[in-house]
């Protein structure tokens, strides 16, 4: 009990975080745009940015700004603890006229649809084309096979009761069963016409009784006015979309696995990544100086005439630290900057974060350990914090208090106290705690557990990083030197990036089998962030991924060089599909 009452405790704390000055720079292509209309919408309060594109306010951590400008997106940034600085670049609105129709995006096109149908559950294929929910403006009913229940049979049992406003009528002959959508302005039992059903692009009037729900891959419920625009007079009463497992666009390969998107998009890698020598032309001046220093006490001047102007630095002081341990093996010296930075970063958790990264990097756990868990402290309502103090736990060799860390989280969820998320997040949080249950079974007294879709795959690549503001894009290139590209922008990724900021965590993770023999190579292309500052960006290696035999190893980077493509580090491994779960 002492760990839930340290959690309510840090809660408390949290709930009473006063008022913080944010201020920043807005603008376009590097011009300041004037007049911005900022508006806190928690509070109220508002400004507007001057002829230079300067503007503050005041908000809480958790609060959300809005900036609006005519013919410019609008933007909306929930505020954290860390937020002081938040320089924002708006981008024009692009509209595409056609007739009445205004889009404030750019509509993805059918061949873009067609290879994010795997990985994006807000994709719909319909009898009239590929419909994403994400992009209309009506509310579309979804349901995936992972929420489907293993008991159901057919469409019905898969259906009942998941959906609001689906009412499921079981009938004495065949089909068995009619399904009823409760329409707007209705009363009693709603529509007196069942609806139709659209089956893999085959529209059907009565009922599916030959479709099992094992075959269900995902399911959209289309009412009213949504339906009847689509499907005309057979969609009064509203459509059931069904898409099977057996007539997806890009059928899973032999072993039930989803094609690499790679290789689908037949993406051509022009091998244009700065290298190792590139980057270096690129270092901060102090980094520079310190890496031409011919020896130790050379280096210890560089570093003291710099001191007093980047000691309140993070990054220089944490850079110093790697520099000195892995230039000059001066372990003395650099304790004695680990002391100096957490004097400094006590009340920091996004440079605790990227400090903790690089002990873990070294192999320093029991040091990293007692960093999380003053981020923890710091950050009690974050799920990052539960799953970097687990993960912790574990590199200790206490997975029992790693399980006990998942198992709060949970409670808090359930009695409230912290939002739940049914996408990414969920994902990882299930896939963290099965690998404890496969690893450490003995431990935690389990004889037994459930196979699970990860058992297929044997290496996992997690990728996290210390500022949640940062924007960019990883790259993966297989041995075939083609590419796949996971963008993280407000640009491509808003609404995730949002449930970060609600939720509390920075991190995806891709899982690879392996069936592709040769070296992959991963990319990553820094876009910034809004404190204009860099981000740490740790990944972790997973090789014989939830077996006994399951290793990893830690990898820290610093992106700060925006706009290029830089090489991170290359996976030796036999593997052909890369899928962020």
């Amino acid at each position: 009990m002492r760990l839930l009452s340290i959690v309510l405790l840090c809660f408390i704390g949290w709930g009473v975080h006063a008022q913080q000055s944010i201020q920043g720079r807005i603008s376009n292509d590097g011009k300041p745009l004037s007049p911005v209309h900022v508006v806190n919408l928690m509070s109220g309060d508002k400004t507007t940015s001057n002829s230079e594109g300067w503007y503050q306010i005041l908000a809480r951590p958790k609060e959300e700004l809005q900036f609006t400008f005519m013919g410019m997106d609008t933007i909306k940034i929930i505020t954290e603890d860390v937020t002081r600085i938040l320089n924002i670049h708006m981008e024009p609105r692009v509209e595409e006229l056609d007739g009445v129709t205004v889009s404030d995006k750019r509509t993805k096109t059918y061949q873009e649809k067609l290879l994010e149908f795997h990985s994006n559950k807000g994709i719909i294929r319909t009898s009239f084309g590929f419909l994403d929910t994400e992009k209309t403006g009506y509310r579309v009913g979804l349901l995936d096979k992972e929420s489907i229940s293993q008991g159901a049979i057919g469409l019905a049992d898969a259906i009942r009761g998941r959906i609001a406003g689906v009412r499921v009528e079981p009938i004495s002959q065949p089909p068995y069963y009619r399904i009823y959508l409760r329409q707007l302005g209705t009363l009693g039992n709603g529509a007196k016409t069942s609806v139709s059903y659209d089956v893999d692009g085959l529209v059907y009037n009565e009922y599916p009784d030959w479709l099992a729900a094992a075959d269900i891959e995902r399911i959209a419920v289309l009412s009213g006015l949504s339906a009847t625009i689509r499907y005309g007079s057979v969609g009064q009463a509203g459509i059931i979309v069904v898409n099977t497992r057996m007539n997806n666009p890009y059928p899973a390969d032999a072993n039930g696995k989803p094609y690499d998107q790679a290789r689908l998009r037949n993406n051509i890698y022009d091998r244009k990544a700065l290298k190792n020598e590139a980057i270096a032309d690129n270092y901060p001046q102090y980094l520079r100086d310190l890496k031409a220093a011919k020896n130790k006490e050379e280096a210890n001047s560089v570093y003291r005439d710099y001191a007093s102007k980047y000691n309140r630095s993070y990054p220089f002081v944490l850079e110093s630290y790697r520099y000195f341990v892995n230039t000059w093996n001066d372990q003395e010296f650099a304790d004695q900057l680990l002391q100096q930075f957490n004097s400094m970063f006590a009340d920091d958790p996004v440079a605790l974060k990227a400090f903790a990264y690089v002990l873990e990097e070294e192999g320093k756990s029991k040091q990293a350990h007692e960093t999380y868990k003053q981020i923890y402290k710091l950050r009690p309502d974050y799920a990052q914090s539960f799953i970097d103090l687990a993960n912790s736990y574990r590199n200790v060799g206490m997975p029992e208090s790693a399980a006990t860390l998942y198992a709060r989280h949970a409670y808090l969820q359930d009695e409230g106290m912290l939002p739940k998320d049914t996408v990414d997040l969920s994902k990882i949080m299930k896939r963290e705690l099965n690998n404890i249950f496969a690893l450490d079974n003995g431990t935690l007294k389990i004889k037994s557990r459930v196979k699970t879709e990860d058992d297929d795959f044997s290496t996992r690549l997690v990728f996290e990083w210390n500022d949640s503001e940062a924007e960019f894009e990883l790259q993966f290139v297989n041995p075939g030197n083609q590419y796949y590209k996971w963008k993280h922008t407000l640009e491509d990724m808003s609404d995730r990036i949002r449930s970060e900021k609600e939720l509390g965590y920075s991190m995806a993770d891709f899982l690879m089998d392996d069936e592709l023999p040769g070296v992959w190579q991963i990319n990553a292309a820094y876009h910034g962030n809004k404190q204009l500052t860099p981000t740490y960006i740790k990944v972790t290696i997973y090789r014989n991924f939830g077996c006994k035999l399951q290793r990893k190893e830690v990898k820290v980077f610093q992106l700060g060089l925006k706009g290029s493509n830089l090489h991170l580090f290359n996976l030796n491994l036999p593997s052909q599909v890369v899928q962020s779960k």
